[in-house]
């Protein structure tokens, strides 16, 4: 991740660049300095074997370092065919042991046209380099350090600066190097949206689970008020409707007991009354409490738990258990 904010950072903020310059005669000691538009301030000097704040501090940052060398950049002045410059950085790599006393892989180097001719179809072209072996200690420290330089900056023989990439790629590397860096963005964008939608996927199908458990107790509460209308509507019946009333009657306050005792987090998937006794099952966040719920209830006596209970894949508890109804 960090390989693709820090080329992502200089881009957000261009006119900003971390110059790492070393200090002492080698002894691994360095300054950092902030040059942004035109102006410099040092953020203070660091060492490989201390100062871990200042360089936790510019860790944190998240900006491309660049290793400020008191050097200067050898220079060839190059005359090649104008066609030559769409291909120029893979001629110029091919060429180098040829053009200079050194390869491709010993020097930092760029260049830049300083001219075309139309007439004779030529372009000059400026060569700048800088042999890597006397500061390869160097860089290879500050890459320890969790500082990695992007480009050496060094000066032209006429004193101006000059920036030199450390690694400079073939245009095909580079080019699978953006693809590779357009897609590792591409999945951590994805890992992102799906962080944030997952919980309320999570509270979408508790959700479903809360209505699922609500339309399945719709029927006993149907079938008792339907009861109740029936003996409501009914006029006369002798010792038979009075028995039936009785024992509706008795059946909603057995349910009106039940539904004032139990806490809101249970509901029952079975309620049998049978000679004033009733037996229980379903669930609650905490079965083991009903007892003492519906022990406080007047019309329940002598609650007490029919099978073990048991927790289900939800992480609720499902409980059996028994009581006798009190008119």
């Amino acid at each position: 991740m960090g390989e693709l904010l820090l080329p992502l950072t200089a881009r957000l903020l261009p006119g900003r660049t971390l110059l790492l310059r070393p200090v002492g005669p080698g002894d691994g000691g360095f300054e950092a300095l902030r040059r942004q538009r035109g102006r410099t301030r040092s953020l203070g000097q660091f060492h490989a074997d201390h100062d871990a704040p200042v360089l936790a501090k510019l860790r944190e940052q998240a900006e491309v370092p660049v290793l400020q060398l008191d050097a200067s950049v050898l220079v060839r002045t190059l005359r090649l065919p104008l066609v030559a410059e769409a291909g120029l950085v893979t001629l110029l790599r091919y060429e180098m042991d040829r053009l200079t006393p050194f390869s491709a892989e010993e020097v930092f180097w760029s260049w830049r046209v300083v001219g075309r001719h139309r007439g004779t179809e030529t372009l000059d072209a400026e060569l700048m380099l800088l042999p890597r072996a006397p500061f390869a200690a160097m860089l290879e420290t500050l890459r320890a350090m969790g500082l990695p330089p992007v480009a050496i900056e060094a000066r032209l023989p006429d004193g101006s600066p000059c920036r030199l990439p450390v690694a400079t790629q073939d245009p095909a590397a580079a080019r699978r190097s953006q693809r590779h860096q357009r897609v590792s963005l591409a999945l951590a964008a994805v890992l992102a949206v799906g962080c944030l939608l997952t919980p309320l996927l999570r509270q979408s199908l508790a959700l479903a689970d809360v209505d699922a458990q609500i339309a399945a107790l719709r029927d006993p509460v149907s079938e008792a008020q339907s009861l109740q209308r029936r003996i409501a509507a009914a006029s006369s019946g002798g010792d038979t409707l009075a028995a039936a009333r009785s024992q509706a009657s008795g059946a909603l306050t057995a349910l009106a007991a039940l539904t004032h005792a139990l806490p809101d987090d249970t509901f029952l998937t079975r309620l049998v009354m049978q000679q004033r006794r009733l037996t229980l099952e379903g669930q609650s966040n905490a079965a083991t409490n009903l007892i003492a719920a519906l022990s406080s209830e007047p019309h329940l006596q002598n609650p007490a738990f029919t099978a073990p209970v048991i927790r289900s894949e939800n992480g609720r508890e499902i409980f059996a258990l028994r009581a006798e109804f009190v008119p």
